[in-house]
């Protein structure tokens, strides 16, 4: 789909920058008892934002295996994510544990081994790094299958995860949904699917535009994989398994309309700003979660502001705005307290510099 240049963190630039922007305004409208999944901006990005990141992934590990051989990657990927998952929950238990007593809770601190199972092993707040991880060890015995199997190893493995009795426990509803993500990243790359070039590109992008602006009219509450969890209705198979190709397809649409966008900006003082920004889009995405989900709701609400976010396009504005300082505010913190220090480098971002 792209070619091997700096399309792929220029993508990471304007998906992490949709992912503050999304969580500005839920941790907006949520204080002041609006319903965030009805906003028409939330939804347009909640449709493809995070299999996009997942996309990106599996298409960055193809590059990873052209290095390394199966056992090196994984190892590889203990190191980069396992390790930085484990990690963030430690800090995330004991960062509520301190809020708690903030707040004048009762602590107590015999609950923390069972807080950490919890954000562990039963319903993983870090949940983008341990689905990337699993995804990860997926498509590595997926491809160590294919060369007895052929293959026809990724299709059965895929099955067998939809197939698995579980999505509530461990949160395996994220591996149902974004694996396929995640796979289709690392055989774009694998097979070399590029976009085509000019003028039919344009053509392409208008019919993208047009095919996913009429899907997301479509788009419900029910469709977000926070609230469906990849649940199917007995006696509703059928119409449960079409929904789910539609949010498949919207969501394939929205990362081919950012790739369009990306690789147009490449070049442009934007692209510039995107790629320093993409190269940051795991620190933005972990130190926000403190920023914007922990600190901004609390000060919306004791600020008693009313963010009405569906009455004037002005207020995207302020929210688009907001994001990007909330961005900035992360680029700061991480340089100025993560990556500097060897240790935290290690522990928090898997040694990314």
């Amino acid at each position: 789909m792209i070619n091997k240049d700096l399309t792929i963190s220029v993508v990471r630039g304007i998906a992490i920058i949709l992912v503050v922007l999304g969580h500005v305004i839920q941790r907006s409208l949520d204080p002041i008892g609006q319903d965030f999944f009805l906003d028409p901006v939330f939804k347009i990005i909640y449709t493809f934002h995070m299999p996009l990141f997942i996309f990106i992934s599996g298409y960055v590990m193809f590059f990873s295996l052209k290095r390394r051989a199966l056992s090196e990657a994984f190892i590889a990927r203990c190191k980069s994510l396992l390790v930085p998952f484990i990690a963030w929950s430690i800090l995330g238990v004991i960062t509520a544990l301190f809020l708690n007593v903030i707040d004048g809770k009762t602590v107590n601190l015999k609950e923390f081994p069972f807080a950490l199972a919890n954000d562990l092993f039963l319903h993983p707040m870090i949940w983008i790094l341990s689905t990337l991880f699993i995804s990860s060890a997926l498509l590595l015995f997926s491809i160590m299958l294919e060369k007895r199997f052929g293959i026809i190893s990724y299709f059965v493995i895929c099955l067998i995860v939809l197939a698995v009795p579980l999505n509530d426990l461990f949160s395996f509803y994220y591996i149902k949904w974004f694996y396929l993500f995640y796979l289709a990243g690392y055989f774009a790359n694998r097979h070399s699917i590029k976009i085509m070039k000019q003028p039919l590109s344009g053509f392409i992008l208008f019919l993208s535009l047009a095919i996913f602006a009429v899907l997301a009219s479509f788009w419900v509450k029910g469709d977000y994989i926070y609230i469906n969890k990849m649940q199917f209705i007995p006696g509703n198979y059928f119409n449960d398994f079409l929904r789910l190709v539609y949010r498949a397809l919207t969501a394939f649409l929205g990362i081919l309309i950012i790739f369009y966008i990306g690789k147009s900006l490449v070049k442009t003082k934007i692209g510039a700003s995107l790629d320093y920004i993409g190269n940051y889009s795991l620190d933005i995405y972990l130190i926000q979660r403190y920023l914007v989900e922990g600190l901004y709701p609390r000060f919306v609400q004791k600020m008693q502001f009313n963010f009405d976010f569906n009455s004037t396009p002005i207020l995207y504005l302020v929210a688009f705005l907001i994001s990007l300082v909330f961005v900035g505010v992360c680029i700061f913190i991480s340089n100025l307290l993560i990556r500097k220090n060897p240790l935290l480098n290690k522990l928090l971002l898997g040694s990314r510099s």
